[in-house]
């Protein structure tokens, strides 16, 4: 690949230009040039000659617009308007660096564990800000074909659901023709009830209640069903559908925490060590 490149890149020079770098070059727009190594480290390994030829020219064609648009710019704007674009630029800059060293800085020294005890004192004083934007319910249901014989016994270990009727139903699950048995986890309601068959509010509101059981059975299918727990919008979240909210709010705050006292670190060291001071 390289050959080829080279090779293309002869079209645009046919020889050395006296310049410090040793790169050869391969473009001039004003007193810019644009070198054979800038061009490589924008190739892929697995491009074919042709493939890269065409890489290359639209990568001439992009730095050589860039470099005559940059130069109209800068010839029609007012010293003014340059004068606003520098100090931007020198802001930008500065702050690109500051965050990133800061990033880095916290990496290595924040505590990303937070402990359940702290998410849960967070919760109980800020409960205020965790209300529920839509309904949310725990349920489970199995689907059984409506002449199973264990209709009885499974019903009943569905609704009591204690860990002998856990075993029981995982022992007799091949006869089941589908299920859902994970009601810690919080669900809405749509996403629960499309899974039997009730895909819409209207057709599902009348079962959307705590510790409901039901039945429903088609022509070939049965469907058992045990709603655990309900919250309406409006309603306090569960703190186990805003754990992964309260442990990211906790961690912010711990950062934010040790920002402040870096800067005041920073200016501290910087006065103690004559680096920094200021003048009535």
């Amino acid at each position: 690949m390289r050959i080829a490149l080279l090779s293309f890149l002869t079209l645009f020079t046919t020889c050395r230009l006296d310049k410090p770098n040793t790169d050869s070059v391969v473009a001039r727009v004003n007193d810019k040039y644009l070198y054979i190594s800038e061009i490589e480290a924008h190739l892929g390994d697995n491009l074919s000659s042709a493939d890269s030829a065409s890489v290359v020219q639209n990568y001439i064609n992009t730095w050589a617009k860039e470099q005559l648009l940059l130069d109209k710019a800068v010839f029609n704007l007012t010293p003014a308007k340059q004068t606003d674009l520098e100090a931007l630029i020198r802001r930008y800059r500065n702050d690109l660096y500051i965050k990133t060293y800061q990033e880095e800085w916290l990496k290595a020294r924040v505590d990303t564990l937070v402990e359940d005890a702290e998410m849960d004192a967070y919760f109980k004083e800020n409960k205020q800000h965790f209300k529920l934007h839509q309904d949310l319910m725990r349920g489970r249901y199995i689907k059984l074909s409506s002449f199973n014989f264990n209709k009885p016994s499974v019903s009943k270990a569905l609704r009591r659901f204690n860990p002998e009727d856990r075993t029981y139903l995982d022992s007799i699950s091949l006869q089941f023709n589908n299920s859902y048995l994970n009601d810690s986890i919080w669900l809405r309601p749509q996403t629960f009830f499309s899974r039997i068959n009730l895909p819409t509010p209207a057709s599902y509101e009348r079962f959307l209640k705590s510790n409901r059981f039901f039945e429903m059975e088609d022509s070939l299918d049965l469907y058992l069903v045990f709603v655990e727990e309900v919250r309406r919008r409006n309603e306090m979240a569960p703190i186990s559908h805003v754990r992964s909210t309260l442990k990211q709010i906790i961690l912010n705050k711990r950062k934010l925490e040790m920002l402040r006292q870096f800067d005041r670190d920073i200016l501290n060291e910087a006065v103690k060590e004559n680096i920094f001071e200021t003048y009535e």
